[in-house]
């Protein structure tokens, strides 16, 4: 199940199922507070004409650190993205779409590791051939790291589909376009190409994280999140 069923975090749950008003940002948990850093414009993955407002996502601290780890010298990824290396970007991600789903088994957390939720190192996920869709979103993070993507334009991505409900899924920056790798394998597709269906809800990156939010909400939000910050 996906980030919403298994973290059980019920304070966050109502402003994390829409995009946040101004309201629901300033009331979002302190694990979840807007942050009061800078972060670059051009590193924020803005998509389907929302804003990408920077939070601390403190909760999940110990979750990327294991996302993060790298995974450049396995062999088991080297062998996974052997043949993906002559391909061009567009064919890299959609190798990777279907690699990883055909070599990585879906296995919940409560059977690999006794917990509600533990998002998997690479090296773990690929160690034991099985993985929930976070872990499985991870491999394909650093399978495409390993393929020379710049790490700042992939992102871990909690999102709602209205049809298939929470997910978590791969969202990879190829210049302006957002790509959505998802966990039923099936072929990429670009955020536009389903803009009725998927919702991105917070995103988590190489240098920051972030909550997607409507862009006239935007002002109002930072507001609360100053307010926030400063309690």
């Amino acid at each position: 199940m996906g980030f919403w069923v298994k973290r059980g975090c019920a304070a966050a749950t109502g402003a994390l199922l829409s995009l946040p008003s101004p309201s629901a940002a300033a009331d979002l948990p302190k694990s979840f507070a807007p942050s009061r850093a800078v972060t670059a414009a051009t590193s924020a993955p803005a998509m389907l004409g929302n804003l990408a407002v920077p939070i601390r996502a403190d909760r999940f601290a110990e979750s990327l650190r294991r996302a993060h780890e790298d995974a450049s010298r396995s062999p088991a990824l080297q062998h996974l993205i052997a043949a993906a290396r002559g391909l061009s970007r567009a064919q890299q991600i959609a190798y990777v779409q279907r690699n990883v789903a055909s070599a990585i088994r879906w296995e919940s957390d409560a059977t690999q590791w006794g917990q509600h939720d533990y998002w998997a190192s690479a090296l773990q996920t690929l160690a034991r051939g099985a993985g929930d869709m976070e872990d499985r979103a991870i491999v394909k993070m650093q399978a495409l790291r390993s393929l020379g993507f710049n790490p700042n334009d992939l992102f871990l991505t909690l999102a709602r589909d209205r049809v298939g409900g929470p997910e978590t899924v791969l969202t990879v920056r190829a210049g302006q376009r957002y790509y959505v790798l998802d966990d039923t394998g099936g072929a990429p597709f670009l955020v536009e190409q389903r803009r009725y269906e998927f919702q991105p809800i917070i995103s988590f990156g190489w240098n920051g994280s972030w909550i997607h939010t409507r862009p006239t909400a935007t002002a109002q939000a930072r507001t609360g999140a100053g307010s926030f910050a400063r309690k």
